[in-house]
């Protein structure tokens, strides 16, 4: 076994798919490859054998939104090398052993084009030099024994080193998803306060029920906050402040005397697609993407504001050190997790015509194929792009090869 397992703490998503097995995968052998992927046991073990601290993944589809976010996170649950990551459209690596300059010339002088296995090693080689291959000899030598005894000294100093770090790093990502929650929570016990000492609440039918509703989520939630030890427990917490807001909402709609907002349903956040503390979102909204459309809502006010032609600025939530913007932000953190949501144009009842966003170039979600800065705990290469068939050059940033 390459790594300890008991260095992974958390379930990690990219997309739809899981990367616990993937994760899983690379600790135990170093690489891990889906069905229909054009590379064998036996080359992936020699690659592993002679490319000391790269750990390659080889996928037979295309990744949701780019295979950036999942390098990325199987890097950070890592703890430390090199993950290569191809697909049959695109090729990227992060690492905590080289530099970006470093990661920039590798890329750009390898030769892609032919097996996984083949594109494996010409990154690796270009990245690392040609692997030594050992000379035999007669007669007993010390020096491989003793070389051999120092790196299992080393191995084991990386195995602990990347325990500490990745159980660092989770502690990181759970501090600052509970502070953000902490942060949401407390715009919405101002709201509780403020209701509280509203005559109407009592006299308009049906608005005291939500208001005591509300009143007891937002309890259950403080139970949990201070409970919760680990990101999942967050996400449920999320949902309790969704549900939160839509019945202070209709507590507030009630006593105005209108129609209170659509109650949430699973897997559908309620909130205000540009900033949850706006409370519930009042009216729907269509996302245009190249993915195809999709409803969410948003709250009165920046419905108004994109009616006027005005494009209303996301809230800023932070993850893994970066801001970015709410609905892009893992729910864990009181975002929506739309992971994957980058160009889109927005469309709300009453436009003339569609309010265009480009998340790819946030300071949290770099485009692919750029150079990603860097995560908690020291620096990290990042870099990658297209597997064409043919050209050399470099397009947008982005590496395409032919």
């Amino acid at each position: 076994m390459r790594k300890s397992l008991a260095a992974f703490g958390l379930l990690f998503i990219t997309g739809t798919a899981s990367l616990d097995p993937i994760a899983a995968g690379l600790a135990e052998d170093g690489f891990y490859l889906e069905d229909g992927v054009d590379a064998t046991t036996a080359e992936m073990e020699d690659l592993v054998a002679r490319f000391r601290g790269f750990y390659f993944v080889g996928l037979a589809d295309e990744v949701p939104g780019g295979v950036q976010a999942m390098a990325e996170d199987l890097v950070d649950v890592l703890g430390d090398g090199t993950v290569v990551v191809l697909t049959p459209e695109e090729v990227w690596a992060v690492s905590l052993d080289f530099n970006d300059e470093t990661m920039e010339a590798a890329f750009s002088d390898a030769q892609f084009g032919g097996s996984y296995a083949a594109d494996f090693e010409a990154f690796a080689t270009q990245l690392s030099g040609p692997s030594d291959v050992p000379s035999e000899s007669g007669g007993i030598s010390w020096v491989p024994i003793l070389i051999g005894v120092g790196i299992v000294g080393l191995v084991g100093f990386a195995i602990w080193r990347g325990g500490r770090r990745s159980k660092q790093a989770s502690e990181n990502l759970l501090t600052e998803a509970r502070t953000e929650i902490r942060q949401q929570m407390d715009v919405i016990a101002s709201q509780i306060v403020d209701l509280a000492d509203d005559p109407r609440v009592e006299s308009s039918a049906g608005a005291e029920d939500h208001y005591r509703q509300a009143s007891e989520t937002f309890q259950t939630a403080e139970g949990r906050l201070v409970a919760a030890q680990a990101l999942p427990a967050l996400e449920d917490l999320s949902d309790d402040l969704d549900r939160a807001r839509w019945q202070l909402d209709a507590t507030q709609a009630l006593i105005e005397g209108k129609s209170p907002p659509p109650e949430p349903q699973p897997e559908a956040p309620i909130s205000c697609f540009f900033d949850p503390t706006h409370g519930a979102g009042r009216e729907q909204t269509t996302l245009e993407t190249a993915a195809g459309n999709k409803v969410v809502m948003v709250c009165d006010n920046c419905a108004e504001r994109l009616r006027r032609g005005e494009i209303p600025d996301p809230r800023q939530i932070p993850y893994r050190g970066r801001p970015i913007p709410a609905p892009q932000a893992p729910r864990s953190h009181g975002g929506q997790g739309m992971d994957w949501l980058d160009l889109f144009s927005v469309l709300v009842g009453g436009m003339g015509s569609a309010r265009s966003y480009d998340w790819s170039r946030t300071t949290g979600l770099p485009s692919r194929g750029r150079v990603s800065s860097p995560p908690l705990g020291g620096s990290r290469g990042s870099v990658g792009g297209r597997r064409g068939s043919g050209s050399r050059g470099k397009v947008s940033g982005s590496r395409k090869r032919g």
